[in-house]
């Protein structure tokens, strides 16, 4: 009888014992950036076992990660009734609910977050963008400070505090700050681009000139290119090159700058020294990306 009532025990502790590997694997791929082969193992580990908030939780990363908001959602909504107090989940679970706009959603899942874990870096982080894109750049900045002052080389939290310096007009501080955070992390969406229009707004044309090639060079978003051509175009035509100007400004015109058209006619192909009555650029903001 003894040995009929440990059997049992002995399959369920198998049982966890795969799921746990499962679990590890999926999350190692993930990590790894192989998103498929984490699905796959995720999926398995749910089907031996659905009582885990881990793996609703791990399969929901998974699949915001693929953009299946969605289905994101489903996983985490499974995950809290699962366990409640799992501060990650609800810092995940604002990621997605910041990309679909739900920025009421996002705060109230931070408030939870840092209620369980006031100390970590990313919650802070998640709330200084939720702050930023409803255009409350004070908070946006307290929140940001707050988790550098957790984890001084939070690159993203440096970077999205530089631009928001930069848009309260502190642009000296705002551009150290991206370039720290370019320097800890070179592939931040958006960075290079950020520095190269506060170098141009500073009038600091030389550098921007430089900056705007870089991005030129190494970035690929249609927006970034046009807009690089354009401000590299002002810079030179600030500096009196109208050649290098207009050939900038032409190249942007072809990508649909507006602005970039009206000097083309108006200036480019003329012998006008000055543009007439130039078009005021609205300033570019930057786009926050998870």
């Amino acid at each position: 009888m003894k040995r009929i009532a440990a059997l049992p025990l002995l399959l369920l502790a198998l049982g966890l014992h795969a799921q746990d590997d499962l679990l590890r694997a999926a999350e190692a791929a993930y990590a790894g950036g192989a998103l498929d082969s984490a699905l796959a193992c995720v999926d398995r580990a749910i089907q031996a076992d659905g009582s885990s908030a881990r793996a609703y939780k791990l399969r929901g990363d998974i699949r915001q990660r693929r953009q299946q908001l969605e289905l994101a959602l489903i996983d985490y909504k499974k995950s809290e009734t699962l366990d409640p107090n799992n501060p990650r989940l609800y810092v995940s679970r604002s990621a997605a609910r910041i990309t679909e706009g739900n920025i009421k959603g996002a705060l109230r899942d931070l408030d939870k977050a840092i209620e369980l874990d006031p100390a970590d870096a990313d919650a802070w982080y998640n709330r200084a963008c939720a702050h930023y894109l409803v255009q409350d750049n004070a908070q946006a900045l307290k929140d940001a400070e707050k988790a550098l002052k957790l984890r001084d080389d939070h690159a993203d939290a440096l970077f999205l505090g530089g631009v928001v310096k930069g848009e309260l007009f502190k642009e000296d501080a705002g551009l150290e700050d991206i370039q720290r955070a370019l320097a800890l992390k070179p592939g931040i969406p958006g960075g290079r681009m950020s520095a190269a229009i506060l170098l141009y707004e500073m009038e600091r044309f030389d550098e921007a000139i430089a900056a705007f090639t870089e991005v030129l060079a190494q970035d690929t978003a249609a927006a970034d290119l046009r807009d690089a051509h354009y401000y590299r175009g002002d810079c030179h035509y600030n500096l009196k090159h109208k050649e290098e100007a207009c050939r900038d400004w032409r190249t942007s015109a072809g990508l649909g700058d507006r602005d970039a058209v009206f000097i083309v006619k108006n200036y480019c192909d003329t012998d006008e020294e000055k543009i007439p009555r130039k078009p005021r650029r609205k300033r570019r903001n930057t786009v926050v990306s998870f």
